[in-house]
């Protein structure tokens, strides 16, 4: 619920006659070229999503990542999906910061990235642009997720609220949506007792929660 392999070892035996390749590994065109291999394709966006930042978070591969993330972002944007896009443009900023991206810094200044008006030096503005992009998302999935009576959903919006809130430096308001992420857990439950939502590697939700909170140093409930 609550949301390395090095490049020559990406390019197998197999393929060694693909000299350039094998030669050009830190300029983006030969990193782009094997970059593809073992990525298994999927039109669900949230999987598009999950599936690049393990790409860039674990296996310093950011070429497939960056477009996982387009790709997410071009379907949650035929969708009208505010949460999607939310979750999108949170995780191109957590991309634009990562140490991936600092790892192939040389190919980034040459070649630049999928979205034109990003350079290696000023990704990290763009990657604030992002989660301020995120939040007016959520925002707009808040009031759509409290219409229609959906707090499980309620739940993740102001979990990932905090999420890019805390990204941006605006650590009390992270706080606050914290509280409220575990306000809209408690109140999911008591309408739906029978529900079971799933968890982070921390535990429950609010073993989640209560993680996340202590890791963002929030000291108190900010009401």
């Amino acid at each position: 619920m609550l949301m390395r392999l090095a490049a020559h070892g990406v390019c197998k035996k197999r393929f060694a006659r693909i000299t350039r390749c094998l030669a050009a590994l830190s300029v983006m065109s030969s990193l782009a070229a094997c970059a593809g291999v073992g990525v298994v394709d999927s039109p669900d966006p949230l999987v598009k999503l999950n599936d690049a930042a393990y790409l860039f978070q674990k296996e310093n591969r950011t070429v497939p990542a960056e477009t996982l993330i387009q790709e997410a972002i071009v379907i949650y944007e035929k969708r009208d999906d505010p949460h999607g896009l939310g979750n999108a443009n949170r995780e191109y900023g957590d991309f634009l910061r990562s140490a991936a991206v600092f790892n192939w810094r040389d190919a980034y200044r040459r070649n630049g990235f999928l979205d034109r008006s990003v350079t290696y030096d000023n990704r990290l503005e763009k990657a604030s642009e992002h989660y301020l992009k995120a939040l007016e998302y959520y925002r707009l999935a808040e009031t759509q997720e409290k219409a229609a009576g959906k707090y499980d959903a309620l739940t993740n919006v102001y979990y990932n609220m905090a999420l890019s809130n805390f990204a941006l430096g605006a650590r009390d308001e992270a706080c606050a949506d914290y509280d409220r992420a575990l306000r809209a857990y408690n109140d999911n439950m008591q309408r739906n007792p029978t529900a079971d939502p799933h968890g982070s590697q921390a535990g429950t939700v609010p073993d989640s929660i209560a993680a996340a909170k202590k890791g963002a140093d929030c000291k108190e409930e900010v009401t």
